[in-house]
């Protein structure tokens, strides 16, 4: 199994990149994992990234400038174009071997942004990403906003997760929602918030056509706050080479849902990919 090592990339005096970075081995691929809005390292430190390094993969984790331990200055935006400048720094000073991206939500939109950026990667997995620029998303963007200025997260959480998970889900997230103790205001500076304000300005205007790398898409069909399942559709005609794998239990947090399977499913596209290869 490989050495996690965590450090910091520099950008300035300012802002540094708090990463997590272990080395595959045998030649196996590192997969590059990208957070939605709302998640940081964590989320894949917990179960995912172990399970895929107690198989010889290589994991490289990090927050965006307003996440986790990573450190930003007065002058960071805190909106797309900074995050997917950043993640293409970081896919060039860490320079994972043979890197599979694996994109959350929004962040497999900045993978793929980062792709059109130069980033180089072996291939792609894309986790609830797909949607078209339309009114549901901008609705779902400036609510959420909206929200997290009137009660932070946890209302955020309270008010969409019946939309985000399945009723199994929701049975085991009750006990900690919907709190007696309400909600209190997150102040404009908030990086979270700063974060949900700049989200308005992503571009989901992608050129599907053009994604060169093999993609695997995950789908949860209880997402149903993103997934619009004709725009979904439409997308995955525009992709081309994607591998689909929907779970039909599952909602928008597929990793955190079914740990187990998700794992087990990106080991599967690597050792496909690692198969054509052998046999190019």
């Amino acid at each position: 199994m490989s050495t996690l090592a965590a450090n910091y990339i520099d950008i300035d005096c300012e802002n540094r990149i708090h990463v997590f970075h272990a080395k595959p081995v045998d030649d196996k691929q590192t997969f590059v994992f990208l957070n939605s809005m709302g998640a940081t390292t964590q989320v894949w430190e917990d179960r995912i990234a172990p399970a895929l390094r107690e198989r010889g993969y290589g994991t490289l984790s990090f927050d965006y400038r307003g996440q986790g331990k990573t450190e930003y200055g007065p002058d960071a935006k805190l909106e797309p174009a900074e995050i997917v400048s950043d993640i293409v720094r970081v896919m060039k000073d860490q320079q994972p071997h043979r890197p599979i991206m694996c994109g959350l939500s929004i962040g497999g939109l900045f993978g793929v942004r980062a792709i059109e950026q130069g980033a180089d990667v072996e291939a792609i997995a894309l986790v609830n990403t797909l949607r078209a620029s339309n009114a549901q998303v901008e609705w779902i963007n400036t609510l959420e906003a909206r929200l997290i200025a009137m009660g932070g997260m946890p209302l955020v959480l309270d008010v969409l997760r019946p939309v985000l998970s399945s009723v199994e889900q929701l049975e085991k997230f009750r006990p900690d929602h919907l709190s007696e103790e309400g909600y209190t205001p997150w102040p404009a500076e908030h990086p979270r918030r700063r974060l949900a304000d700049g989200v308005c300005k992503a571009d989901w205007n992608f050129p599907w056509e053009t994604l060169n790398v093999p993609t695997l898409v995950f789908t949860g069909l209880h997402d149903r706050l993103f997934r619009i399942q004709s725009d979904v559709d439409s997308i995955l005609k525009r992709i081309p080479d994607p591998t689909v794998l929907e779970y039909p239990d599952g909602g928008h947090s597929l990793h955190a849902e079914f740990p187990d399977e998700f794992a087990a499913d990106l080991i599967g596209f690597a050792e496909e990919l690692a198969s054509n290869r052998v046999r190019k």
